[in-house]
């Protein structure tokens, strides 16, 4: 078997996964049931969880938990499954959510980058497939929260899901410098423990110019209607005011 069929082979197989992962979302019960059995060590929301957090990659997932968990030790969250059915699941069993929005071409070139990926109309299609299914259901009741509140004004965003929820949970303290590093150094330790401190969504001054780099293969010609859907999907978000911290 020649590489060039055999990398076919793989691609197809990988697609037809990703088909049968979108299709099984729209059953989110199941969806969650079933990738808690696989994956046993995410945090698939569950009737124990105090708050969802969840986004695209790259949108401030960790930082956000990580700060939540700092400001509120003990708290039981569910996170990084990616997938808008986990959102779904959650409002299901009535728990608080906060959904992390950051513009796509930050978001998903940054992902592009951290994680050494090449497919970028996979990612694009992850990315509006994700905002779309959020957008269906968010008036049933969660907080948009931006990247650039989130890692700037995270005590607001908390305060926020208080609000609307009727939560006691304590706001991140943004203007405590120690309280930040200490998030940061917590999660390079974590990506250490399993050899990829690389992976850790810190600023780094060595990855601007590749991300700028994957800024400019998604606005490629190619890519143009798979780029707009994602503006699109960003967009109906930011504009829901009602919903965005």
């Amino acid at each position: 078997m020649t590489m060039p069929m055999a990398l076919r082979l793989a691609a197809h197989r990988r697609e037809v996964r990703a088909a049968g992962v979108r299709v099984l979302e729209n059953v989110p019960p199941a969806y969650c049931a079933i990738m808690r059995r696989r994956h046993p060590e995410w945090l698939v929301v569950d009737r124990r969880c105090d708050l969802v957090i969840e986004g695209y990659q790259s949108s401030g997932n960790t930082f956000a938990r990580k700060a939540v968990e700092y400001a509120n030790p003990g708290i039981r969250l569910g996170s990084h499954v990616h997938r808008w059915a986990h959102v779904a699941q959650a409002q299901l069993l009535r728990k608080p959510v906060l959904v992390l929005l950051r513009q796509p071409e930050d978001a998903i070139a940054s992902h592009l980058v951290r994680m050494e990926l090449d497919d970028v109309g996979g990612e694009l299609r992850r990315y509006a497939a994700f905002y779309r299914g959020v957008a269906r259901i968010r008036r049933a009741g969660l907080v948009v929260g931006t990247f650039e509140d989130v890692t700037r004004r995270y005590g607001t965003v908390i305060d926020r899901i208080n609000e609307r929820f009727g939560t006691s949970f304590v706001p991140f303290d943004h203007e405590d410098p120690a309280a930040t590093e200490a998030i940061f150094a917590e999660m390079e330790r974590e990506m250490e423990s399993i050899g990829a401190s690389w992976r850790v969504a810190r600023p780094r001054e060595e990855r601007k110019v590749a991300t700028d780099v994957a800024r400019e293969r998604l606005r490629a010609p190619e890519h143009g209607a798979a780029f707009d859907a994602c503006r699109r999907a960003y967009d109906a978000l930011i504009g829901d005011r009602s919903a965005v911290s």
